[in-house]
């Protein structure tokens, strides 16, 4: 990193706190410490057997897949759109910005994202994002209510190039205490890069150095049993503690679209400073709603 951008994220204290908490990688201390914060927050939650009990696989398993949450007509519905907005590649900003199913794409490119306002304004994302169902199971997991801290939504691609970036086996270091949504647009199958995950693995030390992972090396820290891949059909959607090991396969043969909602305690580095859109104009009054989407919307 140049020098000059260092100087420039440390005078942010968003990237100050961002550097801070990845300093502590033990799990019971990051735990620790996100409990004390949680408490400050005075937004314990409610009583709900069910979100509880969710909750707590999240917080044993790191994972809960939350089964079909779009239809395949608005999944449909969103693959049309999304085909239809500029895509940037993160890994090449000297790019201009290009269609995601046209042909300017650079041939070492494995993956595409979309801007903020498009996935704003995208239909069916925001509401699925702050749906009660998913906002009871975040709240009795944080002990508070979170932060939409971030959205994303992107294409993957296959290259000749093997296993890029997060397709090799990592950690995400986002937050003292976050969790993160994931919703499959497109089908997902063996060739079309799953999602995988290590089961129990965000409880665990040994293997948490910031850095990539081989296969191998994850398969001998926490054994082949504990590896899963997420194949399913458009619409299905999971919560996950990507502290976990986790990644996404490289793309073989097609492409994949899919949605991500970022929940934590804190705003991140890629939070927006200011929100972008009037609450009203993409959801309706609740009050928790407000609450965790306030970054984006006001």
């Amino acid at each position: 990193m140049r020098i000059a951008e260092l100087i420039r994220q440390l005078a942010d204290r968003h990237w100050r706190r961002f550097y801070f908490q990845r300093r502590f990688m033990n799990p019971r201390v990051r735990n620790w410490v996100a409990d004390r914060i949680a408490a400050r927050r005075s937004e314990p939650p409610p009583p709900d057997p069910a979100a509880a009990s969710l909750a707590a696989e999240l917080d044993g398993i790191g994972q809960v897949n939350l089964c079909y949450l779009l239809t395949a007509e608005q999944c449909d519905e969103l693959r049309t759109y999304f085909a239809g907005r500029k895509v940037v590649d993160l890994y090449r900003p000297e790019r201009a910005p290009f269609d995601p199913l046209g042909p300017d794409r650079h041939p070492a490119c494995h993956v595409a994202n979309h801007l903020d306002p498009d996935i704003l304004a995208a239909p069916h994302l925001l509401e699925l994002a702050n749906r009660p169902q998913i906002l009871d199971i975040l709240h009795q997991y944080f002990g508070c209510r979170p932060l939409i801290s971030h959205i994303g939504a992107w294409w993957s691609y296959p290259t000749d190039a093997g296993p890029q970036q997060a397709e090799n086996f990592h950690r995400d270091v986002d937050d003292w205490r976050f969790i993160k949504l994931f919703l499959y647009l497109s089908d997902v199958g063996p060739d079309t890069g799953p999602h995988v995950y290590v089961r129990s693995s965000a409880g665990q030390t040994g293997t948490n150095r910031i850095r990539r992972y081989s296969d191998d090396e994850i398969a001998r820290a926490f054994g082949r049993q504990a590896i899963t891949s997420q194949i399913s059909s458009a619409g299905t959607a999971f919560l996950e503690n990507t502290f976990g090991m986790h990644k996404g396969m490289p793309v073989r043969d097609g492409t994949r679209l899919i949605f991500q909602a970022v929940y934590s305690l804190y705003p991140l580095p890629q939070s927006p400073r200011q929100p972008i859109a009037p609450f009203d104009r993409h959801l309706t009054g609740d009050a928790g709603a407000r609450q965790t989407s306030r970054l984006y919307l006001s």
